[in-house]
């Protein structure tokens, strides 16, 4: 079964703790952390997140930023089981260097690969160090956008090099994709809009329609 991660990228800002409440049977919630330079859009930064009773729900981060490496500290000071970057922006050398010391630091280390980016830019030497891939299904930065196919060849041809970690999915998810996304082989599903649009009461019910 493969285990949902809502982000909450689209989530009510003025009610983000009721908002994380209706998600919290998730298997995680997935944080999208963006500085307005990396990608055009801004969101969550440390501060606001501080504020958010966490006990009921792990989390993970996915930081679509400039030098992700300055945000390490406060977000596994903050206890998030996970934390992602894009390769894009550090490069194959420095990706290494990062994924290392966030095993180092004890969180689960993540790559990013984003849309247009084909999967042969991770090196087998990311792939034996990294605990997961996140494979964006559309292009980072924007909430709301229709699923990449592509992203199916890419899950596969990571499995096909004998990828043992998670891989995950972000973009464009929702009950019509997410089936095509299991079977490809992906472990986790992030779901934005399609879930946080839908009323509180009702996502739990979804989350589980979307788990199959």
């Amino acid at each position: 079964m493969i285990k949902i991660a809502p982000s909450i990228l689209d989530a009510n800002f003025a009610e983000l703790q009721k908002d994380i409440d209706s998600i919290a049977s998730a298997d995680r919630i997935h944080i999208d952390v963006m500085d307005g330079q990396y990608v055009p859009n801004l969101s969550f930064g440390v501060p606001v997140l501080k504020k958010i009773d966490w006990k009921k729900s792990d989390f993970e981060v996915h930081l679509m930023v400039n030098n992700p490496e300055n945000f390490f500290e406060d977000f596994v000071g903050l206890g998030a089981m996970g934390i992602t970057f894009h390769i894009e922006n550090t490069g194959k050398d420095k990706a290494l260097e990062l994924l290392q010391d966030l095993k180092a630091c004890g969180v689960k280390a993540g790559i990013s690969i984003d849309g247009y980016t084909s999967v042969d830019f991770l090196s087998d030497e990311i792939l034996n160090v990294a605990d997961q891939v996140l494979v964006m299904s559309v292009k980072s930065g924007f909430g709301g956008q229709s699923f990449m196919d592509s992203a199916l060849d890419k899950i596969k041809l990571l499995r096909s090099r004998g990828f043992k970690g998670e891989i995950e999915v972000d973009g464009g998810v929702n009950t019509e994709t997410i089936r095509a996304v299991e079977a490809a082989g992906a472990d986790i599903a992030v779901v934005g809009s399609f879930l946080m649009k839908q009323k509180a009461t009702k996502r739990k019910a979804v989350m589980a329609e979307l788990r199959g």
